[in-house]
């Protein structure tokens, strides 16, 4: 759930654009690391995953750079982790955010 549930990927706006809504609820992680790609089989993308469920993991990593363009083109946040850790450390954050009484 590192690529999900994260404090900037778990609450979604009113948007309906269904294309916006998959990047905003995503969170990509170690792009670039062959590390995060092989041990996650590719899942590091996310965002690219969620956008293009039917293409193969192999073409994520190209496909990721035009859709971080074409997110900072027309302002839709395009959530990147460092890495597992970072990725992790995230996750986590948000899970205690999550355990707190709301204010009322």
């Amino acid at each position: 759930q590192i690529n999900h549930l994260t404090n900037e990927c778990a609450h979604a706006s009113d948007d309906t654009n269904f294309y916006k809504h998959q990047v905003v609820t995503s969170q990509n992680f170690g792009n670039g690391s062959l590390f995060c790609y092989y041990f996650s089989g590719g899942l590091n993308y996310q965002i690219e995953h969620h956008l293009f469920p039917n293409v193969n993991h192999c073409h994520l990593p190209e496909l990721a750079k035009g859709v971080k363009r074409i997110c900072e083109r027309h302002g839709v946040p395009y959530h990147h982790a460092a890495g597992y850790r970072d990725a992790m450390e995230r996750h986590v954050a948000h899970t205690v955010e999550m355990e707190r009484k709301p204010v009322s």
